[in-house]
């Protein structure tokens, strides 16, 4: 093979290399365009659903927190933080001051509840005080969290929620 015949091979290489390329940069850019006529022909609306779920999520949520004591319980409670907007998806941490204002021990248990009741199922707690049972030492004052994230998919009417506590005395 001569030189001249070289020459002819790699430009047709490279011609048909150039080809290619531009062959993958069309299907691909073409790829959007497709997916939407494939969404429409068979009902789904993923990019719609998805965008909604990204737009109900941008609104804030209004979250209240609050808590009671069970009559006889020598406990003070009080949430550190009363009211908070918080986005869906975020991490939020807040705090009760709980004060044990007798002359012995206590154990009490924290029992959430969530107004609307449907909030539950849309609250994650990752960590809270309410997990387990809290022994406070006679005139023991403790700072104790919750962490949570509200779910992206949570009904954009549900945009007020009451975080509750109520504390009761388990004994020893």
């Amino acid at each position: 093979m001569n030189a001249i015949q070289r020459d002819a091979a790699n430009r047709a290489l490279l011609i048909k290399l150039v080809l290619v390329v531009l062959l993958m940069f069309g299907f691909a850019w073409a790829l959007i365009p497709l997916y939407q006529v494939v969404c429409q022909l068979t009902g789904i609306s993923a990019m719609k659903r998805d965008a909604g779920l990204a737009a109900q999520a941008a609104l804030p949520v209004e979250m209240r927190f609050d808590a009671t004591v069970q009559p006889g319980l020598p406990w003070q409670v009080a949430p550190l933080t009363s009211r908070l907007a918080v986005k869906p998806g975020q991490f939020v941490t807040v705090e009760y001051l709980i004060t044990n204002a007798s002359q012995r021990q206590v154990v009490g248990q924290a029992v959430p509840r969530y107004l609307p009741a449907a909030a539950a199922g849309y609250i994650k707690k990752i960590d809270c005080f309410c997990f387990r049972r809290q022994a406070f030492a006679p005139g023991e004052t403790r700072r104790l969290p919750v962490v949570f994230v509200i779910d992206r998919a949570i009904p954009p009417e549900m945009r007020s929620i009451t975080l509750a506590y109520s504390l009761y005395d388990v004994g020893s």
